[in-house]
């Protein structure tokens, strides 16, 4: 073997080396992306069950029945009677209890 065929083999492994050690280091960054991915569909998992949460707690608060209950209770309210409305001229009122209409509307 003369100097050249050397010099072809020691550069041969020399690249053969380098591509190696390439994908090695490849290799490690690939399972670190796939980590850090496991972890954010974890966390992407856990936040879609809390806006799941969520999405209940605001249909149970908007229920009609919810914010009449702490109308009543907690701030003490109370539907209007006949005898507390008060209309600028008689043609205003309506021909039955107001409050009437109004629950009437709420719940149908």
């Amino acid at each position: 073997m003369d100097v050249r065929d050397k010099r072809r083999i020691i550069t041969m492994v020399i690249i053969a080396g380098l591509i190696c050690i390439a994908m090695v280091v490849m290799k490690a960054q690939a399972a670190e992306l796939r980590c850090d991915n496991n972890a954010l569909i974890a966390k992407n998992e856990a936040l879609k069950g809390e806006v799941a949460t969520l999405h209940i707690k605001i249909r149970t608060e908007n229920n009609i029945e919810h914010i009449e209950n702490m109308a009543k209770n907690k701030l003490g309210m109370v539907y209007p009677t006949q005898d507390d409305c008060i209309y600028l001229k008689d043609s205003d009122a309506p021909g039955s209890n107001f409050a009437s209409v109004i629950k009437h509307s709420v719940y149908n």
